[in-house]
C-alpha cells in the first residue's frame, strides 16, 4: 500500500489478521476460531505472519529465522536535556493520533537520586509530541507548577494525583509498611484513547501507579491527554503492593476489538498471583525468597468490574537461568497479537533486551525464535546497553514501516552511575510492514525447500506474499486440497515465478490472475522455495502496490533487487 510521507498511518486491527486454520478443536478453542473465522470473513484483508506454527504443516528444508529492527541512526531520539528531566526518561506510551495527526510520548521523567529530585519528585510523567515519530518536542504546557515554575511539559506526579483522585467507593488496603524512601513517585502505561468514552472527561485512559501512598494499579482518565485525574481508590492491589515487599509497578493496557474487553497485563511474582486483591492480612506478609519477575492478566469491560484474572507468563526452563521477565506489552495486528518481551539478565553486568512473542487470544503466548533478540542491547556504556520495551497498544505504521519505541539506559541494572554518566532516553526501532520474521530456505539441507499451510477456507479472491530472494531464487505457489492433491488451474507447473524483494508479491498462475475461482472452497497452499525467505502472506478483497523494498544488507544475503512482474 502506497502512503503518501506526509500521511503518517496507524496500523490498528485489520494489518496482521490472522488466517483460521480448519482442524479437530475443543469446544472452548472451536468457539474461539469460529469467531475468528467470523472475523476473517468480515476483513478487507487478512495476514498470516508466520510467528508460531498454527498455519504451518511442515517446511521440509525451511526454517524460521528473526529479523531484528533497525536502531534508528539519530538515537536516542529522545535525551534529557531540559531542566525538568533529570537523568531517566523512558517512553512509557507512545502512539499516533490520526484525529491530532501527531505522534505523542507520555515519558516517565525524572532521576532515582535525591540530586536530581524535582521539587521532591523522583519520577513523574511528561507529554511529547512529533510530527514525524523522530524529531520531537517538548511543550511547555503550566499544567503544574514544579518548583515555582510553569515552564515545563511535566502533566502528571505524586501531588497531581493526590488532588484530582476522584471519589471512589472502593476499598482498599492501606499499607502499614511503608516502602524504601525513593522521593515521590508517580507515573503511568498504557495511554489509549478510549473507544467508548462515556463523557469527554476518559477521551484518554491509563494505568497508574503511586507509589508512595495508596499503593497498586489506578485508573486515570484525561479529556486531552494532558490534564489527568487519577481514580480515588486502587483496583488491583497484590500482597506485593500492601507489604512492600517489592514493586509491581510494571504494566501495559490495551483495548482488544475482537473481545470488547480492556486488558491489562501486570508484573507480579508468581508467589502474589492466585488473588487479584489483596487483604489486610497481606500487609505482614513475608518475604519471598526471590523476587521472580513474571506476569499476570486480567480483562474488563468497563474499566470498573475485573475478571479473568491469571497468571499468565514468566521464563521457563528452555531459557538461560538467570533471566526473568522484566517487562511485556503487546498489540494486535487483526487476530495476531505481537507481544515485546523485555528480558533481564542477573549476570554481571545486568543488561535487558527486547525478545518476541505471539499468540492468538493474547493469554498463550509462545516464543517467536526464543533466545534471539528482536532489539539487542548494545555494548556497556552505549546508549542502550538496557533495552526495554514500553507500550504501544497499538503499532504505528509509517510508509510501509513500523515504529517502536523503547527505553535505553547505558549502564547495568546493579549500577546507580552519577547521573552525569548514566543517561536514559527514548530510542526507535525500525522494521518493514509485517517483517518480524520469516520462512527461510537452507544453504544447508540440498533437498527441495517447501512450506505448506494448514487448510484453511478461501474468503478473499486475490492473494499476496511478503517475500524476497536472491541468487535468482524464486518462489512458486500450488493450491492443494485438503487431501495434498493439487487443484487444476492452481498447480505449480502452472505458477508465475516470484522474484525479488518486495511487501506485497501478487500470487498468479498462467490461466488465473488471482484466487478468486477457489473462494469457499477448503485448500492448503504449497509453497516452492528457492533460496528465498517468505515473511507473511495476505489474502484481500483489494488489489495491492507491489512495495518494492531497497536491498538491506544486514539481513546477510544479496536480495534480487528488482521484484519481477509476474
Amino acid at each position: 500500500m502506497q502512503t503518501d510521507r506526509r500521511e503518517f498511518l496507524k496500523l490498528a486491527g485489520a494489518a496482521g489478521a490472522g488466517v483460521a486454520a480448519l482442524k479437530s478443536v475443543g469446544a472452548n478453542d472451536a468457539a474461539a476460531r469460529s469467531s475468528a473465522v467470523n472475523d476473517a470473513a468480515d476483513a478487507v484483508f487478512v495476514t498470516e505472519l508466520f510467528l508460531d506454527n498454527e498455519m504451518i504443516e511442515v517446511t521440509p528444508g525451511v526454517s524460521r529465522r528473526l529479523h531484528p529492527a533497525k536502531k534508528h541512526l539519530l538515537n536516542p531520539v529522545v535525551r534529557c536535556d531540559r531542566w525538568c528531566d533529570g537523568n531517566i526518561l523512558q517512553p512509557y506510551t507512545t502512539m499516533y493520533d490520526p484525529e491530532d495527526r501527531l505522534f505523542k510520548m507520555w515519558a516517565r521523567t525524572g532521576g532515582d537520586r535525591e540530586s536530581m529530585y524535582l521539587d521532591g519528585h523522583a519520577a513523574y510523567m511528561t507529554y511529547l509530541t512529533s510530527t514525524d515519530g523522530v524529531h520531537w518536542d517538548k511543550p511547555d504546557l503550566g499544567v503544574l507548577e514544579i518548583d515555582g515554575r510553569r515552564d515545563h511539559n511535566v502533566v502528571f506526579n505524586s501531588d497531581s494525583a493526590a488532588a484530582t483522585s476522584a471519589a471512589d467507593s472502593r476499598s482498599f488496603v492501606v499499607p502499614t509498611r511503608p516502602m524504601p524512601p525513593q522521593g515521590k513517585k508517580a507515573f503511568f502505561w498504557g495511554v489509549n484513547k478510549h473507544p467508548h468514552p462515556r463523557d469527554a472527561s476518559e477521551r484518554f485512559v491509563a494505568l497508574a501507579i503511586v507509589q508512595n501512598h495508596r499503593r497498586g494499579a489506578h485508573i486515570v482518565t484525561s479529556p486531552d491527554g494532558i490534564h489527568w485525574s487519577c481514580a480515588g481508590a486502587p483496583f488491583w492491589q497484590t500482597p506485593n503492593d500492601v507489604s512492600g515487599k517489592g514493586d509491581d509497578c510494571l504494566m501495559h493496557l490495551m483495548y482488544d476489538d475482537a473481545k470488547q474487553k480492556w486488558v491489562i497485563y501486570r508484573r507480579i511474582i508468581p508467589q502474589f498471583s492466585e488473588r487479584m486483591l489483596a487483604n489486610d492480612a497481606d500487609c505482614d506478609r513475608q518475604a519471598v525468597d526471590r523476587y521472580y519477575r513474571s506476569y499476570a492478566y486480567a480483562e474488563s469491560d468497563d474499566l470498573r468490574e475485573w475478571e479473568n484474572h491469571r497468571f499468565i507468563l514468566s521464563m521457563d526452563p528452555d531459557d538461560p537461568p538467570d533471566t526473568e521477565l522484566y517487562q511485556f506489552g503487546c498489540h494486535k495486528l487483526g487476530q495476531t497479537y505481537v507481544g515485546y518481551m523485555s528480558v533481564f539478565y542477573l549476570r554481571t553486568p545486568q543488561p535487558i533486551n527486547v525478545h518476541l512473542a505471539t499468540s492468538r487470544d493474547g493469554i498463550n503466548f509462545t516464543r517467536v525464535c526464543r533466545g534471539d533478540p528482536f532489539i539487542p542491547h548494545g555494548a556497556l556504556g552505549y546508549y542502550d546497553f538496557m533495552a526495554m520495551a514500553c507500550s504501544q497498544p497499538e503499532p504505528v505504521l509509517v510508509d510501509d514501516t513500523v515504529y517502536v519505541y523503547y527505553a535505553a539506559l547505558n549502564y547495568p541494572h546493579n549500577e546507580d552511575p552519577d547521573p552525569g554518566v548514566g543517561q536514559c532516553g527514548a530510542a526507535l526501532a525500525t522494521f518493514g510492514r509485517d517483517r518480524y520474521a520469516s520462512l527461510e530456505t537452507s544453504g544447508v539441507d540440498r533437498g527441495p525447500c517447501r512450506v505448506v499451510t494448514k487448510p484453511f477456507t478461501v474468503r478473499h479472491p486475490k492473494l499476496f506474499v511478503n517475500a524476497a530472494t536472491w541468487s535468482q531464487g524464486s518462489i512458486r505457489v500450488e493450491a492443494l486440497t485438503r487431501d495434498w492433491q493439487p487443484i487444476d488451474g492452481f498447480t505449480e507447473r502452472e505458477a508465475r515465478n516470484i522474484q525479488g524483494d518486495a511487501l506485497d508479491h501478487p500470487v498468479r498462475w498462467k490461466g488465473n490472475a488471482d484466487v478468486s475461482k477457489l473462494l469457499g472452497q477448503e485448500i492448503r497452499l504449497k509453497f516452492y522455495m528457492t533460496r528465498a525467505r517468505l515473511h507473511a502472506m495476505t489474502l484481500s478483497d483489494e488489489d495491492r502496490s507491489l512495495g518494492a523494498v531497497e536491498s538491506d544488507p544486514e539481513y546477510g544475503k544479496p536480495v534480487d533487487s528488482t521484484p519481477t512482474a509476474n
